[in-house]
Formats: structure tokens, C-alpha cells, sequence
């Protein structure tokens, strides 16, 4: 098959990577995908009169400029496109389209036969990236719907009265993500890390203070920051949680050494479509204290995997990660038990059923 996916941007984060995955193993499979993003980002469904839009659209496009068409955070085996716009004249024809955000569903949706059968990949209730009512209006374009998650899945069709095909979850890239020490001991002192976001439905806030409870029970735990650069507001937070390691966007093996470096993760979001970090963590060995948000419910064992709280429950995290921290062996039992059990989660089965529901239309 001829398998066009669009993305928004090459921006680092889950739903790119997921998407890149499954363009690398249709391509493995003998398919012929393309990745394909604009150099001149969408208008996020804003009018062009929003000059502080307008302005980050233009800045944005001049640095796809300057910058080349290439990846070098992932290992893209597919065929990586730079276009100016998504606009129909610079999309190859194919057999299958893909959009994977909501602005791309809606361009899509105007695309001729010759493009491909149209699907939708839906990787979250995107209302936080555009206006609401243009948002929710592509979740009934008359597209092929796919999620990865359950909630989501029964979320959009309750919400919207449309057939979602899947889950298709996410899986564990094995290649990248695994236990580098022999076992389950801790460090000394103990590492307690957390991804930071700049999403405000990230639940940093919440995490931030969960930590800085827990570290006026356990002053000497280390605490590992990574991911985006911290806003003033939130810099100010971690001077004052003091003696913070951090690090700047990691990817790839510098990701999976700071996950082997820490003894426990903390996933604080309030939403998710997928949430794959947790299982990234699990994966190399790490006892997780997770929301109950997207995928979440769907690749742990509360209480056996994983510690799964309620999402705003900053006092229920911090509860949790002092549990973990204060009797060892059930923490070490937690991180045998979630690493073993997100092993089934494998790229190669969600692959399996996507071939086969594009392979319907194709």
C-alpha cells in the first residue's frame, strides 16, 4: 500500500513518536509511507486577524526554514516530506491518508479520491489546541476514526455518536527501552524523576508539589527533572525544592539512561490521550506512581504495576511516592512486576491490526 501520514510539526513529543513507529514498521512490512509535515505550520483554527497567532505561525515557518528536512531524534526509515502547506496540490496520491491532529482531519476531509482512503488517527480530545467547536466538529467528519486508548475511544463515541475503530495501543520500542541494571536494587540516595511539560493539563503544578511534600519527609531523595524548559514561575519552584538535577528534552538512549537512573517515576496529568511515558519507565525497571488518565488504565495494574491516583490529587501523589520510598521491597516488587507486565504492549501487534483495517479500504 501507498500510505501518506500527516503530522502538524516534527515538534519532539508522544503522539509524533507514535506515529513515526508505525510509519517505520509499515514500512519494514514492505508498504510505501511517507511522513509528511508543513514547512508553514496550520492556523490552529484562529482567525488570520490574531496577530499573536499569525506572528508564531510566521516565526515557526522561518525556522522549518532554516532548518533541514531531517530528523535527529528518531530513526526514520519511511520517507520524510517537507511541503509548504497540506494543502491537496503538494500531497502524493495514495491509497491511504492519514491525519493524525485535528487540523489535519479537517484539510484531509477536502482531499480528493487520488489522496487515498481517509483516516483520522485520533491520539487525544484536542480542544486544548484550537477553538472548541471547530475541534469537535472533526470528530464526525466522514473519515474512518482510530484511537489508542479505551477511554477515548468510548469517549468520542458517547460524546459524539460515531463508530471508533481500536484501541490500537501503543507499544514499548524494546530497542530503546529496557532495564540496563542487573536488577531492582536502589540507588543511594534514592532518585524520584519527572517529566516536565509545559501543558498546563501536564498537572506540573501538581507534580511539582507532590515532590516538594515528599522531599520534607525525605530531604536527601534526589529529584530528576526532564524534559521542556520550566517556566519562570515553575524555575522558582524547583530553586526553592533545591538540589534539582535537570535535563533539556532527552530522547532516545540518553532518555532510557535517566529512566535507569531513578528508583521512581511520577506522571501527574490531568488528561491524556495515550500517556506513554509511565510504560517507557516501566519498561526499564521503574515503580510508577501514574493519573488515572488515557491509556493509563489500560497498561497498568493499580496497586500491583503501578500506584494509580486520581488526576489534581497532588497530596494522594506525594501519599504515594512516600509509600513507595519507605518500604523498599514493595517498591522493588512494584517495578519487577510493572516491568514484566508492559512487555505484551509490542509496536509490532498494534502494526498487525493497523495493516489490516487499512488493507479493508485499500
Amino acid at each position: 500500500m501507498k500510505i501518506n501520514f500527516l503530522l502538524p510539526s516534527l515538534k519532539l513529543g508522544g503522539g509524533v513518536s507514535s506515529t513515526l513507529e508505525l510509519a517505520n514498521r509499515l514500512q519494514g512490512r514492505g508498504h510505501e509511507v511517507n511522513v509528511i509535515y508543513p514547512v508553514i505550520p496550520g492556523r490552529g483554527g484562529y482567525s488570520p486577524t490574531n496577530v499573536k497567532k499569525t506572528a508564531g505561525r510566521l516565526l515557526k515557518a522561518m525556522a522549518n526554514l532554516r532548518t533541514k528536512n531531517e530528523l535527529d531524534w528518531f530513526g526514520l526509515e519511511a520517507r520524510l516530506i517537507r511541503v509548504p502547506s497540506l494543502a491537496e496540490r503538494y500531497i502524493p496520491d495514495a491509497d491511504i491518508v492519514v491525519a493524525t491532529w485535528w487540523e489535519n482531519a479537517l484539510t484531509v476531509n477536502g482531499y480528493g479520491r487520488e489522496k487515498g482512503e481517509k483516516f483520522y488517527f485520533i491520539r487525544h480530545y484536542e480542544t486544548w489546541g484550537g477553538p472548541e467547536e471547530v475541534v469537535n466538529s472533526t470528530y464526525t467528519l466522514p473519515v474512518h476514526r482510530i484511537t489508542t486508548s479505551t477511554w477515548l475511544k468510548d469517549f468520542i463515541e458517547e460524546k459524539f455518536d460515531v463508530e471508533v475503530m481500536g484501541p490500537l495501543p501503543n507499544g514499548v520500542n524494546k530497542e530503546i527501552f529496557y532495564l540496563e541494571r542487573g536488577g531492582f536494587a536502589a540507588h543511594a540516595p534514592k532518585r524520584l524523576g519527572l517529566m516536565y511539560r509545559l501543558n498546563k493539563w501536564k498537572g506540573m503544578e501538581d507534580g511539582l508539589l507532590a515532590v516538594s511534600m515528599v522531599r520534607v519527609e525525605y530531604p536527601d531523595v534526589a529529584i530528576v527533572i526532564f524534559g521542556e524548559e520550566p517556566t519562570k514561575e515553575d524555575a522558582k519552584v524547583l530553586e526553592q525544592i533545591g538540589g534539582v538535577e535537570y535535563h533539556r528534552s532527552p530522547h532516545g538512549d540518553q532518555l532510557r539512561e535517566i529512566y535507569n537512573s531513578l528508583d521512581i517515576f511520577l506522571f501527574p496529568s490531568h488528561t491524556e490521550g495515550f500517556g506513554r511515558p509511565p510504560m517507557e519507565a516501566m519498561a526499564c525497571g521503574i515503580a510508577c506512581v501514574a493519573t488515572r488518565v488515557g491509556a493509563v488504565s489500560d497498561y497498568t495494574i493499580p496497586g500491583v504495576t503501578a500506584c494509580v491516583v486520581e488526576p489534581g490529587e497532588p497530596r494522594d501523589m506525594a501519599e504515594a511516592l512516600v509509600g513507595l520510598l519507605r518500604d523498599e521491597p514493595r517498591r522493588q516488587e512494584m517495578a519487577r512486576a510493572g516491568h514484566e507486565y508492559v512487555q505484551r504492549f509490542e509496536w509490532e501487534r498494534t502494526v498487525d491490526e493497523l495493516e489490516k483495517i487499512f488493507g479493508r479500504w485499500a
